[in-house]
């Protein structure tokens, strides 16, 4: 029995000896953080905290402000109220601890109100002036959180034989901003040592790769701070760490402690366990009695220890002696027992007294041991169902709101084993605030009995800020006597990409139809049927059919044009040939178009098809006419010329010869009789020969033909000359009135027809600019034109009414517009794209040289630089339109009225 009584003191001796803290708390302490539990430098600050109050026997509670991801009026507000709330129903704390800049700025600003005489000590604080400024103030001390720049950059010289180039890696945060400052005000003391910074604002990851990829072996890099590029492109710590990690041959020191034992070599990092460790100390000294005025601010460095990575040091063949003193150093690769010499030997004691208790427990564990068996491979399983499964699992307790989440829940959120809550607000606090309701009611359906199990999409914000799309799915595993659930389980999958994707096809696809709308011609997809797949806006409006009405129907019932090209669209989806057809002709309201048929064919696997495209090139083949007729009239000019030149001359000598045959035989001259009577021949008698012989009209049909042989050349030099000598102002609508009086008479004398039996109808818009022109070269041109119009409609029988000229004259921007139209007999499209040629003509052999309109088009067009065109409806009428410029700026500016015509 005595030996008994001594193995339980040595028990009982053991467990208090381990566990000092299991009296009573005398004590409470209250701790304010800026942060929310799944912030990664809460936990080491905890950690800290407790180490020295918990043996201490004091308690301590905690409120989250939240600040660092909601820091707004509304959260604050909330935040004050929750706690105002709290305190009036808790005794009074006797201590009060604060984590970073937020939660000290809180409790001053509302320290009247909540702790009017409690002593507040701070940790994590940033501001170093409102930090140290509470060294004046007898309720209010703690320890500054500041990096130890130059330790670092004197442990890189040290550690790096040779190094003369430390390369800082910095973004554009403002602690990685204000950290590159400090370094750089401290490059004047490390003269051998080139500070170079790779600014991560100013390039992209992969850029920042391919820099820490070509180090120097005479560098090291210090990283200050990584987590988001030039692109926005933001990664979490352990990320960005990796990726300098991955890059870099060369050793990467660290100002901060989180990142230790990945892959950096260390440094003297800000370590937030020593900042609650020393805050912790602080609030001991506190409630032990010790006065707050008596305590000064602890400066930031006094946190900070040298760590180090045995693993990366041996990589570098780094020695220990270069260390320094008192360095912590991770991975070491010490033995177990030199290591927890202590703790082997009390773990010895203990087991030594367990066994004693552990005989009188073997039955009941035996008893166990197959459920204990079960359980425990019931969870391995599941665990290696979990870690396998890419979609987060969650349980919910209805009646108490604890969530069980899945390591792969908090993997695919970007949370760590510890750091997501096990509560429902985790999930709550994380949903998109225009999903919440949504994603609420279909719970609540499920929780009602509304459904049994459910599916719903919505919104959750990740680690590092970005918004996920979460499909989850659930059902009721267990539900009381009302049928309402209080057990419920489910998945929430991760379907961002999967929602990009499909809004990145509907949006390439409304893209794409835009572009096929938007461009000016049909095109119509077919497939091997020939039934309509797609076709565009231009195709629905020259149809009249939309395109919803068209798809699935067969392309001669919905589009009649393209009937003919069937067999072109089995030939190029058989031959995968591209088949044109261009300037294709058709008739509309009279007036005929010209088309280019292009069919293209598409193969996709089973999908085979062609596309239709019809372009309207009426107006490019009408330009295209005109540039023909200007080379026409181009190269004509220059053989004009020369062939009026070579006319000239046998022209003269041959009025010459008539006239002197008319005055040596016809002619009553002194000379003549002479020459008479020296051979006796009676002049009169002669003279009588001639006229019985129709001499003198032969003579006279000679001189005729000659002026109109000379005519021709004079028309044929005015064709190949251009002279502005005589241009001057003209009102081409008077130019015209007196161009009809000429025809007027020239008709009562020389025609068949009576030119004042036409109609003429004058519209003549008033106060018309005048024209530089050479007026009578115009004249001209309107006197061949109404010529031509005339015997035209002479030709023509009408049913009602008789001929008929309608001249218009008005103006238009910079040009003065003439049009003279008839209703004759009007000119077929073969015609009309020849009518301005040379030589070109319709009438027959005698009645004209074919010059008349291409001399017309020769003076408006090229010595007027003016337009001219002609419009016609067979059978029906014939309109030419002139166009000249009214000032000379407007030469070689196109005309604005020619395809308004």
């Amino acid at each position: 029995m005595k030996k008994l009584i001594i193995i339980v003191a040595l028990f009982s001796w053991a467990i208090f000896s381990f566990c000092p803290a299991v009296s009573a708390a005398k004590s409470h302490a209250l701790l304010i953080s800026s942060y929310h539990p799944g912030f990664p430098t809460f936990f080491e600050q905890i950690n800290g905290l407790k180490s020295i109050l918990s043996p201490a026997g004091i308690h301590l509670d905690v409120e989250f402000m939240d600040s660092k991801r909601f820091m707004n009026k509304k959260n604050l507000s909330a935040f004050h109220n929750m706690l105002k709330t709290k305190l009036t129903s808790l005794d009074k704390y006797n201590i009060v601890v604060t984590s970073d800049d937020n939660a000290l700025n809180f409790v001053l600003k509302n320290r009247k109100e909540f702790f009017p005489d409690t002593p507040i000590v701070f940790c994590g604080v940033n501001n170093q002036a409102l930090a140290r400024s509470m060294d004046d103030n007898e309720s209010v001390t703690g320890v500054i959180e500041a990096v130890s720049m130059r330790e670092n950059l004197q442990g890189i010289a040290a550690l790096i034989p040779g190094v003369k180039t430390v390369y800082l890696v910095v973004d554009e945060t403002p602690s990685g901003q204000a950290d590159l400052q400090s370094a750089n005000k401290l490059g004047v003391e490390f003269s051998d040592i080139k500070l170079v910074e790779i600014p991560l604002n100013r390039m992209n990851w992969s850029e920042m790769k391919e820099v820490l990829g070509r180090l120097p072996n005479d560098s090291a890099v210090l990283l200050l701070s990584a987590y988001r590029d030039k692109d926005g492109v933001a990664k979490s710590f352990e990320e960005g760490l990796q990726e300098i990690l991955s890059s870099s041959s060369r050793p990467v020191f660290h100002l901060y402690e989180h990142g230790m034992g990945k892959g950096l070599i260390g440094g003297k990092v800000i370590s937030h366990y020593e900042q609650g460790v020393i805050a912790g100390r602080i609030a001991l000294d506190i409630l032990s009695g010790k006065a707050v005025k008596d305590i000064p601010v602890v400066e930031g460095g006094d946190a900070n220890r040298f760590i180090f990575d045995r693993t990366v040091l041996d990589r570098f063949k780094i020695k220990s002696s270069k260390l320094p003193a008192n360095s912590l150093i991770l991975n070491e690769n010490e033995s177990v027992w030199g290591v927890h010499k202590i703790e082997i030997i009390a773990a010895f004691f203990v087991i030594a007294v367990l066994l004693v208790f552990s005989i009188a427990l073997s039955i009941a564990y035996m008893k166990l041991r197959n459920a204990k068996e079960e359980v425990r491979q019931s969870r391995e399983r599941f665990a290696l169902a979990m870690a396998a499964n890419k979609d987060g699992v969650w349980d919910w307790n209805i009646k108490t709101d604890d969530v069980y989440y899945s390591p792969g829940y908090k993997a695919m959120l970007g949370y760590g084993e510890n750091e997501l809550p096990s509560h429902v607000d985790s999930w709550v606090d994380l949903i998109h605030e225009d999903d919440r309701v949504h994603a609420f009611n279909v719970n609540s359906k499920c929780i009602n009995n509304e459904i049994e199990n459910f599916e719903v999409e919505f919104r959750m914000q990740a680690k590092d800020g970005k918004w996920l799309w979460i499909l989850g799915r659930g059902n009721a595993v267990e539900r009381d006597e009302s049928g309402k659930a209080i057990r419920m389980i489910g998945t929430h999958t991760d379907i961002t990409e999967l929602k990009n994707s499909l809004e990145e096809i509907k949006d390439l696809r409304n893209q794409l139809k835009s572009i096929i709308d938007s461009m000016p011609v049909i095109l119509v997809g077919l497939n091997g049927e020939g039934r309509v797949t797609r076709w565009n806006r231009k195709a629905s409006e020259v149809a009249g059919i939309s395109d919803e009405q068209a798809v699935g129907r067969l392309v001669e019932e919905v589009f009649p044009r393209l009937s003919p090209y069937m067999k072109q669209v089995r030939d190029s989806l058989s031959s995968q040939k591209v088949w044109t057809d261009p300037r294709v002709s058709r008739k509309q309201d009279g007036d005929v178009f010209y088309d280019d048929i292009m069919i293209y064919p598409l193969s996709a696997g089973d999908q085979d098809g062609v596309v239709v495209q019809i372009e309207d090139v009426t107006e490019r083949v009408r330009l295209e006419d005109m540039l023909v007729q200007n080379e026409k009239m181009l190269s004509v000019g220059g053989l004009a010329a020369g062939m009026a030149h070579e006319i000239n001359n046998p022209l003269g000598v041959i009025a010459q010869g008539a006239q002197n045959i008319t005055r040596r035989v016809l002619g009553d001259l002194k000379s003549n009789r002479r020459a008479a009577e020296a051979r006796n021949i009676n002049l009169e008698d002669l003279h009588g020969y001639m006229h019985d012989r129709d001499i003198p009209k032969i003579i006279n049909g000679i001189t005729a033909s000659v002026d109109r042989a000379a005519k021709i050349v004079r028309n044929m030099l005015s064709f190949s000359r251009k002279n502005q000598d005589n241009f001057k102002q003209h009102d081409l609508s008077e130019l015209l009135d007196n161009t009809i009086e000429l025809a007027d008479n020239e008709y009562n004398l020389s025609t068949k027809y009576d030119f004042k039996k036409i109609e003429i109808i004058r519209e003549f818009e008033d106060d018309i600019s005048t024209v530089l022109c050479e007026g009578s070269e115009i004249q001209q041109v309107f006197l061949n034109l109404l010529k031509n119009s005339a015997q035209s409609m002479t030709s023509k029988s009408y049913d009602s009414g008789g001929p008929t000229f309608i001249l218009r004259a008005y103006e238009k921007r910079d040009w003065v517009n003439i049009e003279i139209e008839d209703n004759g007999q009007g000119i077929d499209e073969n015609v009309r794209k020849r009518i301005f040629e040379p030589f070109y003509t319709t009438k027959k052999v005698g009645e004209g040289t074919g010059l008349g309109l291409a001399i017309s088009y020769f003076i408006i067009a090229d010595l007027h630089n003016g337009n001219m065109e002609v419009y016609s409806s067979p059978g029906n009428w014939t309109k030419f339109v002139i166009s000249l410029p009214i000032q000379q700026s407007v030469f070689g500016q196109p005309c604005p009225c020619i395809s308004e015509n």
